[in-house]
């Protein structure tokens, strides 16, 4: 969950509702930057953060019953490889193409737990080989997937400032990442709250993006039970930002 505080409680944006927004991000790309199989690239961009939430799995409340962001959460190895586990599950069921962009995906999130377990070594080498032989049924080279999975990483990023209240105001620029192109990218908002990016790579000058989220008022909650049952009956809200071209 990315969740943020303010005056009237909790927003929480869960990581599916961010990986959509990732998704909507990606596809207004200029075309040239999409590559072959786009649909398949946007599902796995899309998809990337799903099956993230299981309240039978563990605890998502802090020690003191308010609501974990996701970064504040310990890495539990045995958690993280479950998880993986369950996403890359989905993800063959519907496409090699998929699996190879969440496989990188995972492998940029784990890749430095490596050093420290023995176990998270050995899953980052199955799917060192997994990829390798995926990419030969679709006739993939290196550059092809680096450059696909600079869009997720691209996208990504986009997508958790934006859920996280993150863009600064007054035109201040907050770096994005080295991504697409190798190419350094930079977000920023006006005084009306529009949203820049610079260098632009979109097909349009602006379009609008929207993302789901709740808004929990209750300050802390007795236990995972109340929370999840709170979350799951709290109204939908909607959050709108305008992504235009800087002049």
């Amino acid at each position: 969950m990315i969740v943020n505080s303010n005056a009237e409680g909790w927003e929480i944006f869960s990581h599916s509702a961010h990986g959509l927004l990732a998704g909507k991000i990606a596809d207004q790309l200029k075309p040239d930057i999409k590559g072959r199989n786009w649909v398949a690239t946007l599902t796995a961009i899309v998809e990337h953060d799903d099956r993230q939430l299981n309240f039978r799995e563990k605890d998502y409340l802090t020690n003191i019953g308010t609501p974990q962001d996701f970064l504040d959460e310990d890495r539990n190895i045995n958690e993280i490889i479950k998880r993986s586990r369950r996403l890359l599950e989905q993800a063959r069921l519907k496409s090699s193409w998929v699996t190879i962009l969440v496989m990188k995906h995972l492998e940029f999130l784990y890749k430095d737990l490596s050093e420290e377990s023995i176990m998270i070594d050995r899953f980052m080498n199955e799917i060192s080989v997994e990829i390798k032989e995926l990419m030969k049924v679709n006739s993939m080279t290196d550059q092809e997937v680096h450059d696909l999975y600079q869009i997720m990483v691209f996208a990504d990023r986009c997508s958790l400032i934006l859920c996280q209240n993150g863009v600064p105001a007054k035109n201040r620029e907050l770096e994005i990442n080295t991504s697409i192109q190798n190419t350094k990218y930079v977000i920023s908002r006006n005084e009306a709250d529009d949203v820049f990016i610079e260098p632009w790579i979109f097909e349009q000058d602006s379009f609008e993006l929207s993302c789901e989220y709740k808004m929990l008022e209750k300050a802390s909650f007795s236990g995972n039970k109340e929370f999840e049952d709170c979350l799951r009956n709290t109204p939908i809200s909607l959050r709108h930002w305008k992504i235009s071209k800087l002049k």
